[in-house]
């Protein structure tokens, strides 16, 4: 058969068409029916020069690393499709599934890939779907097409068709992930390359157990880049509430392209990770409404734990990050906020409500801290800038500028870094009244469990004090 893969004019494939066009040769290479699962196995080995098997004038070509269709795919209801070995299938068109399962093929649960979509304008559309092990890695270059998952579940990602089990790789907008679970996942669930520019709203959706693997991935890992708005609303993600370095969410932006949307990180709940959320680099986000709850999963507090974060430390004309923060639970993090470089944030500005950088605050912060015996860090100004967080309560029980200067790191700290405007603060309320179940049942707490030695950015802790060193 033929070994080169030409574009002819684009077809509509099913299942059961691969099944009938491309055979099971005798080592296995092929589309097989066992039980009622299709099952694609790729040729482990090619006849000297050959680079590919061609089938149905070439639209269909099998290689040693892809099952590539140039064409639509089309999955129906209610059918399996297994990936053998380190299958990968390429669709240079659209792909449609609605209530259908992917999978590995049994043996190849630590190997098999999934999914992977480059054809410019394609677009894949995911309905109540079902993938075990296996992921999709999407980016069709242009404005036009878009990824949309919706009530899919996504069961041990094994990691090997990229770092998430949703993968950005080029331009794309009006990207959907809603309602859908992902359980299990070896690293994130959904992310971006560095230079990605990707437009994508993420909703509603469900992490458990995000990145089993020892490497720092969060659970939502996109890349801020470009001109189109991020969303990353209503989603729970569920850490392993172990030092596995498990992230909660996440958005960078590391190459300097700062991004032109806006990108809003809204009522989300995000528990036991090595960190919550946290913008690095340029940009604008809005940060309302989320719950952060004991993100204190990390080995060295020097290198993580805070509820919320934002950095940056690009050093090029205009650009800073710029943070608006109003409504969040910040609870039993090792740090509650944590501010680092050129960043501009306003957590409460309540003096003015007719100015135009209005914000009424009502940020909660409760026994975040760490050290053994335990300091309470609310919120680390780790800047020479200013940062603007009135109208907030404060885990003190008396919301006065003495009481709430003990859980600040801040300029009268130390003279190098910027003022934190905490007053007025927000109401004079008892600490058990807003404090979540779990730390009401389990009270004060060592976030580490163990004795750690506290040093950042010359504060130390000594007799479970403040002082500049």
């Amino acid at each position: 058969m033929l070994a080169v893969a030409v574009m002819a004019q684009a077809k509509t494939y099913t299942l059961a068409d691969l099944a009938e066009l491309v055979p099971v040769l005798e080592d296995g290479t092929g589309v097989a029916v066992v039980d009622g699962a299709y099952i694609v196995n790729l040729p482990t080995s090619l006849p000297e020069g050959v680079e590919g098997i061609g089938y149905d004038d070439n639209n269909i070509v099998l290689t040693k690393s892809y099952f590539t269709i140039n064409g639509d795919l089309v999955v129906n209801e209610g059918e399996t499709l297994l990936f053998g070995g380190s299958t990968s299938i390429e669709v240079n068109g659209n792909l449609t599934a609605q209530g259908a399962t992917f999978g590995a093929a049994e043996g190849s649960e630590e190997t098999a890939k999934g999914f992977r979509m480059y054809m410019e304008g394609a677009s894949a559309t995911l309905t109540g779907c079902t993938f075990n092990y296996v992921g999709l890695t999407y980016g069709n270059g242009t404005e036009e097409g878009c990824l949309t998952a919706n009530d899919c579940v996504f069961n041990n990602h094994n990691g090997k068709s990229a770092n998430a089990v949703i993968n950005f790789t080029s331009l794309s907008k009006g990207n959907l992930i809603e309602n859908c679970l992902f359980d299990n996942p070896s690293l994130s669930a959904v992310g971006s390359g560095a230079n990605v520019v990707c437009g994508i709203t993420i909703k509603g959706n469900t992490i458990n157990k995000p990145m089993t693997s020892t490497r720092l991935y969060p659970g939502l890992n996109m890349t801020a880049t470009g001109p189109y708005d991020i969303v990353i609303e209503g989603n729970d993600v569920h850490g392993p509430a172990e030092n596995t370095r498990a992230g909660g969410i996440a958005l960078s932006c590391l190459l300097g392209n700062p991004p032109t949307g806006t990108l809003t990180v809204r009522n989300n709940f995000v528990e036991n990770c090595s960190y919550g959320i946290t913008l690095t680099g340029p940009g604008y986000v809005r940060i309302e409404d989320n719950t952060v709850l004991n993100n204190k999963y990390i080995a060295n507090p020097n290198l993580g734990g805070s509820g919320l974060n934002i950095t940056c430390n690009s050093t090029g004309e205009g650009l800073i990050a710029k943070a608006y923060m109003r409504g969040n639970h910040i609870e039993g993090n090792v740090w509650g906020v944590t501010v680092i470089g050129n960043v501009d944030i306003n957590a409460g500005k309540v003096e003015d409500p007719t100015a135009e950088d209005y914000n009424p605050g009502g940020n909660v912060f409760i026994d975040n801290g760490n050290g053994d015996p335990f300091v309470q860090y609310d919120w680390y100004n780790n800047t020479a800038n200013d940062s603007w967080a009135q109208g907030n309560t404060w885990s003190v029980e008396v919301q006065d500028a003495e009481h709430i200067a003990e859980v600040i790191v801040d300029k009268a700290d130390d003279a190098s870094l910027g003022e934190v405007h905490y007053m007025p603060a927000g109401a004079n309320v008892a600490i058990d009244e807003v404090k979540s179940d779990e730390a009401k049942s389990t009270g004060r707490y060592n976030l580490l469990g163990q004795p750690v030695s506290k040093s950042y950015h010359g504060i130390v802790i000594e007799n479970g004090k403040k002082v500049v060193k």
